[in-house]
């Protein structure tokens, strides 16, 4: 058998295989790539699965001889389509770097597939596993590694521009950065193994706000290499299929545990992204906020320090920029605002605490709620104190800004109880070995003695 045939169906075989597994293990780009081919909503499910698992059988026929050249003729298939979709965008938009990765991934893994169709069509040889077996040791090596290497550059790696799956929208470049340090290595840069940020939110029983949070996201800011994340404390299908089939996110139903923490760690646990903005499913972002969170996770690549910003008031002028930590109406923290936060550009400082409606960490290291918190509250300053504990700096980041959706005319259809959120701080602050006395002190003026040392005891 030719060598380069062989050669070019491995590099075909570890390219759509890698595609095809990647597409079924994370399919919201997949889903997005289904969609820029003018799909049906209705359909967009089961096209990007049926074509992933059509990739992966595409990798496996490559394998073997006499299914070789025929797969060959679907791997071309594969490559075409997304072409034209990402001819559209560049003719629309001058140079879109999604859409020219796409067009260039296209054309790369053309040249492979090409020289299987013509040299491998009287006959594309046997099994490519009997073909490596008869190669000396060294050369065998040598084959794979440069095979698998190469196919695994065409399904992911990413050079300023991201190489795009197979079929697939990959995760898009990221906004132009000053330029790096001389003394920063440049290689950890050509690999990323998913998105720069996944925006995160829990939700329960709130289409609305998941809605409009969400496509107020996708209108108003830059989502270049960002993951849309959504985990459903209630279970509205409506949510499900807005996430699924319009947004092209990432759905995940978590009822086990209701509450205000488990689905927030939830979102730590199942995001993607390299960083993650955990918000409400009722904020809005003013313009600029997504891209400048992301350059500031790029440019302070190991941050460990829990990142907050001001509250906008619904007039849209006056901001609370922490919480000063004070016992106020079941709660512990009342809004506050520090001068310094006035100032949009001004420099990050650190604050005691603040409202969890928006905040942001690097993935890794997140450092979690207590697993036994349930309903509402609690969150605000045990987990700042954990952060500081752990030798981590909780800061405000001024241009951070966020508005958030306090007003409920129809009521609040969470669990929203005085036992659950006495229970959950005395949890919090024996944890973390801080004084119960000024919990229990606040909370009897809400609960009769005996019912508050039952929880206390229970705690």
């Amino acid at each position: 058998m030719n060598g380069s045939v062989a050669v070019f169906r491995l590099i075909l075989a570890v390219a759509f295989g890698v595609s095809g597994i990647r597409a079924m293990a994370s399919p919201q780009g997949r889903r997005q790539a289904t969609r820029a081919w003018r799909v049906p909503a209705g359909l967009v499910h089961n096209v990007a699965t049926a074509s992933a698992l059509g990739e992966v059988a595409v990798a496996i026929g490559l394998l073997s001889g006499p299914t070789a050249w025929p797969s060959a003729v679907l791997a071309v298939g594969f490559l075409a389509v997304p072409v034209l979709p990402a001819a559209v965008e560049l003719a629309r938009h001058g140079g879109s770097g999604t859409a020219l990765a796409t067009v260039i991934r296209a054309n790369v893994l053309a040249v492979p597939a090409g020289v299987v169709l013509v040299e491998g069509r009287p006959d594309a040889g046997p099994d490519l596993a009997v073909w490596l077996s008869g190669l000396a040791p060294a050369r065998m090596v040598a084959v794979l590694a440069a095979a698998v290497v190469l196919g695994a550059a065409c399904a992911g790696v990413r050079l300023r521009l991201p190489i795009a799956l197979p079929g697939a929208t990959p995760a898009p470049a990221a906004a132009p950065l000053p330029a790096e340090p001389a003394a920063r290595p440049a290689a950890p840069a050509l690999v990323r193994p998913g998105p720069a940020l996944t925006i995160g939110m829990a939700t329960y029983d709130d289409f609305d706000g998941v809605y409009f949070t969400l496509q107020a996201l996708r209108l108003y800011h830059d989502l270049d290499d960002t993951e849309l994340l959504v985990i459903d404390n209630f279970g509205c299908p409506a949510t499900r299929d807005l996430v699924r089939d319009w947004v092209g996110g990432r759905y995940v139903l978590a009822t086990d545990v209701t509450g205000t923490a488990a689905p927030r760690d939830l979102v730590f646990r199942n995001a993607a992204g390299t960083a993650v903005l955990c918000c409400d499913s009722h904020v809005l972002f003013p313009p600029g906020v997504i891209a400048r969170l992301k350059r500031y996770h790029r440019d302070n690549p190991a941050c460990g320090d829990l990142l907050q910003g001001p509250l906008v008031y619904d007039d849209g002028q006056l901001v609370a920029t922490h919480f000063e930590p004070v016992w106020r109406e079941q709660m512990w923290g009342t809004w506050a605002t520090d001068p310094r936060g006035r100032d949009a550009d001004g420099e990050p400082f650190d604050i005691p605490m603040q409202g969890l409606g928006v905040f942001s960490c690097r993935t890794d290291a997140w450092l979690g709620f207590h697993p036994e918190f349930r309903g509402f509250g609690g969150e605000e300053g045990y987990i700042h104190e954990k952060f500081r504990q752990a030798g981590r700096h909780c800061l405000c980041l001024p241009w951070l800004r966020w508005m958030h959706r306090f007003g409920r005319p129809r009521g609040t259809s969470y669990p929203l109880t005085v036992e659950d959120k006495l229970r959950n701080y005395l949890l919090g602050h024996r944890e973390l070995g801080l004084d119960v006395a000024p919990v229990l002190d606040h909370f009897s003026q809400y609960l009769p003695a005996e019912h508050l040392a039952r929880i206390a005891a229970h705690a």
